[in-house]
């Protein structure tokens, strides 16, 4: 089960717990630790690690918080024999060594006090080498415990990381051999001799502990003996599961499709439609936000809400970027909301710039209502279009799915306990895909199809209409024509409107209005743009703690 969860789980905690960032580059490819065990039941400890460096730097970090009951003494480093200048902070030991581009191997050593628990009949080194505080890789890590003497009676456990690393040695020496051990990690070892190999030592409970430690031991392997069991056992089912859930994935999946096609028919079959302008059946701004599924910049948004109002009349504009409130009556809620936050928040006496939008964000209490008033008038958008009946529900098949995806994530747990990450993957493809389906599963209705369909065909056929034919088009018609085009924020359909404006016959048309929404269409997204832009970082680190046994561990790094 080693490594299991970190695995899961590594994605998430890179997110929302923020390792420390260190401004060195570094890796540590090789770690070996000796612990040599005295007889007075003190611990010799010698540490080399390899650092890989990319980029300058000042030196490594080493932090070793002791066990309770015990302290860390005579701590030094050296590399090739000669010693290094050391700083010591608490617990955290700094060793200067500086260079750029480097590998190079540092030397520690220390000694740890009442390392040594002494029993009746054994005596144990239980100890936290790192813990969860850690903030760096061990690309290869072995620890070596040694006993004050040759032996051949000792009982070695690992735990965590080092569950199941250990061996033992023909003269007693103990091997935990890590390998890969990633940050966050923690991976205590014990290791227990007999109680004469340390005649000096002091006794620290006059007890037996064999029978317990071999207890322990047997359970352990009784436990990795049940998990291989599980594991060959859900490998044979795997397949099957995953093929039951696919399926039912694929039905949906077919369904829907079925489902749009019959739809697109009846659609096509009522559709009476015949004019180049789909005629009006909801506002420009439910329009656009309906045709783009309710995913469109708030800047853009607003400029097709400035624009349509000023289409309607409601608003005109009588100097540069100065907009007059002329007709506060309108046809919906949301414009009465636009309405209300440009004129009454922002501006004053049915009086709207764009500098006074400015002034109104650049106080930092009126940034959070700015997005709380589009939010709203988004939500009363939403509403019209609702109104309309463009889209089913569904929500019986969409419940049934999220729960059919719920089950997944259970599935995908179990499999990632079990170290089946082949399995784990698959599912998770599954479950998103099922979640998806379940958040996003809203068909169109006949009439939401006809809508939708109606303004692909002018967005389509648009930038090869002739100015001939454009002459021919009812102003409005062309000015909800431009305030679509505005709203897809499409450069092509853009342009190619400003060209037919420019190409107007005075003598079909005035061209004032559509002057009005064209100039309005390329300066205020720019201005409500810059308004909308909001944007908040933050970070924080977390100190270790100690998590190891005994509140002991410790972890490395470089600065």
């Amino acid at each position: 089960m080693k490594k299991t969860f970190g695995f899961l789980f590594i994605a998430m905690a890179t997110l929302l717990f923020p390792l420390q960032v260190f401004a060195v580059d570094f890796s540590i490819n090789q770690s070996d630790i000796h612990a040599y065990l005295k007889e007075n039941g003190s611990v010799q400890v010698r540490e080399t690690h390899t650092y890989e460096f990319d980029g300058k730097f000042n030196g490594i970090i080493r932090s070793l918080i002791p066990q309770d009951g015990t302290s860390i003494t005579n701590f030094e480093a050296t590399e090739n024999g000669s010693p290094l200048k050391m700083e010591q902070e608490g617990e955290t030991y700094k060793i200067y060594r500086t260079g750029k581009n480097e590998m190079i191997t540092i030397e520690l050593s220390y000694l740890i006090e009442n390392g040594i628990e002494v029993y009746s009949d054994m005596a144990q080194f239980y100890w936290p080498f790192f813990d969860t505080s850690n903030e760096s890789d061990y690309e290869n890590l072995t620890i070596y415990v040694h006993p004050p003497q040759e032996t051949d009676d000792a009982i070695a456990i690992g735990y965590d990381e080092a569950e199941g690393t250990e061996h033992m040695e023909d003269n007693g020496t103990v091997i935990f051999q890590m390998g890969m051990v990633d940050n966050g990690e923690k991976g205590d070892i014990r290791v227990a001799y007999d109680q004469e190999l340390f005649p000096t030592a002091p006794v620290h409970n006059n007890v037996p502990i064999r029978e317990k430690l071999l207890l322990e031991k047997q359970a352990m392997i009784d436990k990795q003996v049940a998990f291989e069991n599980r594991k060959e056992g859900l490998s044979r089912i795997a397949p099957y599961l995953f093929t039951a859930f696919t399926l039912y994935l694929l039905v949906l999946l077919f369904s829907a499709w079925r489902k749009r096609q019959h739809i697109a028919l009846e659609a096509q079959r009522k559709n009476s439609f015949y004019s180049f302008v789909p005629k009006q059946v909801m506002s420009m701004p439910a329009t656009v936000y309906f045709y783009r599924n309710n995913s469109i910049p708030y800047a853009e948004m607003l400029t097709v809400g400035l624009m349509d109002l000023v289409r309607k009349g409601n608003i005109q504009k009588k100097k540069e970027d100065n907009y007059h409130l002329f007709n506060p009556m309108t046809d919906y809620h949301h414009e009465d909301h636009l309405i209300h936050f440009l004129f009454d928040k922002v501006g004053k006496n049915g009086v709207f710039t764009f500098e006074k939008l400015d002034e109104y964000v650049n106080k930092g209490k009126n940034q959070q209502s700015l997005q709380n008033q589009i939010r709203h008038w988004l939500t009363l958008v939403k509403e019209e279009i609702h109104s309309h009946g463009l889209t089913e529900k569904k929500l019986k098949l969409r419940w049934l799915t999220g729960i059919v995806g719920f089950l997944c994530i259970s599935i995908m747990i179990i499999f990632i306990i079990h170290e089946l990450y082949m399995w784990f993957f698959l599912f998770a493809i599954l479950m998103g895909a099922l979640f998806m389906f379940s958040i996003t599963y809203r068909p169109m209705t006949v009439k939401g199809y006809t809508i939708k369909n109606q303004w692909k065909q002018l967005k389509e056929k648009f930038e090869t209409t002739t100015s001939h034919t454009w002459d021919t088009w009812p102003d409005d018609d062309k000015e909800r024509a431009l305030i679509f085009c505005t709203g897809l924020n499409d450069n092509k359909l853009i342009e190619k409107n400003k060209s037919l404006i420019y190409a107007m016959n005075d003598s079909l048309a005035s061209p004032t209005n559509m002057f009005l929404l064209l100039a309005i269409s390329s300066s205020a997204t720019t201005s409500f743009h810059s308004a909308t832009e909001i944007s908040a970082q933050s970070s924080t680190v977390t100190p270790g703690t100690g998590t190891g046994v005994g509140g002991g561990g410790g972890g490395s790094g470089a600065f």
